[in-house]
């Protein structure tokens, strides 16, 4: 069976994670350039300017190939965080069932958090925090994605 919040908050998490594994790449190929040094030498041929130019110019390279797929990512997250708290952060399946709700998906599907880690945040067991991630896809597929931003 479809499940229009799964597929939302599957998305988000997806794209939290690809995220996050950017800016790793990003932070690395940022440290290989900044170890090369700025040595005056241009000839020298290992850890040179050239080969700091090389680095650099990697990542401009990189940065550029991921704009386009980092805007869709954080859409996606954008998009579950409207779900749960509404454009305004007054709305959202946090107004129409309860912030516990809205902060249990938000853990695991934003955050990345295992259901250990949530039960951990939220001072729950992993049993209720499993209630109320059920709860709220059970709420979201009944009336939809418009109207749980809308916290209704």
């Amino acid at each position: 069976m479809e499940s229009l919040a799964r597929d939302i908050f599957e998305d988000a998490r997806e794209a939290s994670f690809e995220l996050y594994r950017h800016d790793l790449k990003y932070n690395a190929m940022e440290q290989r350039a900044l170890s090369l040094g700025g040595q005056a030498d241009a000839h020298v041929a290992s850890g040179g300017i050239a080969d700091r130019m090389r680095a650099v110019d990697a990542m401009v390279d990189y940065e550029a190939l991921m704009e386009r797929k980092a805007a869709m990512w954080c859409e996606a997250i954008d998009r579950a965080v409207r779900v749960l708290y509404g454009e305004d952060w007054e709305h959202g399946i946090a107004a129409s069932l309860s912030m516990s709700h809205a902060e249990v998906l938000e853990c695991i599907y934003v955050q990345r958090m295992s259901l250990t880690a949530t039960a951990k945040r939220v001072k729950w067991g992993v049993n209720k925090v499993c209630e109320l991630r059920r709860e709220a896809f059970d709420h979201i597929d009944q009336i939809g994605e418009l109207a749980a931003i809308a916290g209704r």
